[in-house]
């Protein structure tokens, strides 16, 4: 994910804005919003998606268009927050931004696009799975059940709808012959983009053997390589999040599948594979992993050499670990265990995809020493930072830690010479506790008090 314009100065609280609808967003669209993509968005986002939605212009002019200052304080939010809500949408496939300029400036053009149907959403294996990692099982349920149509009713019926020329006459000359005027009026409208949902770039994925999986599915558990291909996308997307290879992935899609039917069962797999990464987290990690890296290989392009040998391991470690056993060797070695919590918080990181894995592993080396557990609010703190700083590789990101880590801490400056400061000597409060009082006369001048209050007494009676 880009954060070029972020960085740019171009974009500022002064460049203006303009809405384009694509569609028109109803009370469906608003519950479907609320139940589905506030949890995975969330506040800010789905804030400045409806908010944008209210400022669709009416009769107004481009060249009347508001600059982004207006939506950041309605928002009450920063300019670095609402590019992190934006562009959290336009990953959900809800705005598509477009950079324009004329003889006022630039400015910026936010196309709105209608939120997925329910069916269209759960069918979707990116939008599900991460409904799914965001709320939980039960919730998640609840949520298919709330939005799932049943067409059992219709079993053994016979369907007497009538079709438009049926109902309405319309001569044949204009059947045959559509008049210019309609035609004129058709040209007008131009095609919608249809409704963008989001997608994985398979480059800069481990690729994998679609030949190995169909053969093995089909000799061991007889799954067709039809039904394989009508849940690529599934299958890719747990290769991706969960860091399967083909063994582990035609293992998991055997024990889950239908077999009745001999077909992949989409819902049973995704809950097996995130079962499988929370077992996995707290599972002994292997002694391999665990034991020093003898010999690091010298990387081509960035030396080892600025590297002590703790480093070059955890760097070794973090290239060739998968962030839920890395997660799990680092607890291993300080003796902790991982939560349900601090699990979902490396999933939902590894999921938005913001950073390389080996990045991603050594944020949580970096964390981990610092705090016995992690958190997302850090971990997408440091995510924003490197991303911003455009750290790439587990160097760039271990580079990154020791600048924050010797950048000096505005040291307070002395204005006083310390040779001219007096310093006055602490009183030792028990030494004094310990004194003894040596007065010679105190004996007697307790005499003398008792007899003078003797002597008042006896001249009051």
């Amino acid at each position: 994910m880009s954060t070029g314009n972020f960085a740019s100065d171009k974009f500022t609280p002064l460049v203006g804005y303009w809405c384009l609808p694509n569609g028109h967003l109803n009370d469906d669209d608003r519950h479907i919003l609320t139940d589905l993509y506030l949890p995975i968005l969330g506040i800010e986002a789905f804030s400045l998606y409806l908010l944008l939605w209210e400022k669709v212009p009416n009769k107004e002019l481009v060249t009347q268009r508001k600059p982004h200052a207006d939506l950041l304080g309605l928002l009450g939010i920063d300019l670095r927050r609402f590019y992190e809500a934006r562009i959290k949408a336009e990953a959900l496939g809800l705005i598509r931004t477009f950079e324009k300029k004329d003889d006022l400036g630039p400015y910026y053009v936010y196309q709105l696009i209608e939120p997925l149907s329910p069916d269209e959403f759960f069918k979707d294996d990116l939008m599900s799975i991460f409904l799914y990692e965001q709320v939980g099982e039960k919730k998640y349920h609840l949520l298919a059940d709330k939005y799932s149509h049943s067409d059992l009713v219709l079993k053994n019926s016979q369907e007497i709808t009538k079709d438009f020329l049926e109902v309405f006459q319309l001569s044949n000359n204009d059947l045959i012959n559509t008049p210019s005027e309609v035609k004129n009026t058709q040209n007008s409208f131009q095609t919608q983009p249809s409704k963008k949902n989001p997608s994985l770039n398979e480059k800069k994925m481990e690729p994998l053997d679609w030949e190995l999986i169909t053969d093995r599915l089909q000799q061991s558990y007889r799954i067709s390589s039809d039904n394989v291909l009508e849940n690529q996308e599934l299958i890719l997307n747990l290769h991706a999040f969960y860091g399967l290879d083909e063994m582990t992935l035609i293992n998991l899609i055997g024990k889950t599948c239908n077999i009745v039917t001999n077909k992949i069962d989409p819902t049973r797999l995704k809950k097996s594979a995130q079962d499988r990464f929370e077992k996995n987290v707290n599972i002994s990690v292997k002694k391999q992993a665990l034991e020093e890296v003898s010999s690091p290989k010298e990387d081509e392009n960035a030396s080892t050499k600025n590297w002590n040998r703790a480093e070059q391991q955890i760097l070794q470690q973090a290239k060739t670990m998968t962030p839920a056993d890395f997660l799990a060797a680092q607890k291993q070695k300080s003796g902790g265990f991982t939560g349900t919590v601090e699990s979902r918080a490396l999933r939902n990181m590894a999921m938005k995809s913001y950073l390389p894995v080996s990045v991603l592993n050594i944020m949580v080396y970096y964390i981990l020493q610092n705090s016995p557990t992690l958190t997302l609010p850090l971990m997408e703190t440091m995510a924003n930072d490197w991303q911003q700083n455009k750290v790439q590789t587990a160097e760039q990101a271990l580079q990154r830690i020791n600048d924050f880590q010797t950048k000096p801490r505005n040291p307070k400056r002395h204005f006083n010479n310390n040779k001219n400061r007096k310093v006055e000597q602490a009183t030792d409060w028990s030494k004094v506790k310990a004194k003894v009082p040596q007065n010679q006369n105190t004996q007697k001048n307790q005499t003398n008090l008792q007899d003078r209050l003797k002597r008042l007494r006896n001249k009051d009676n």
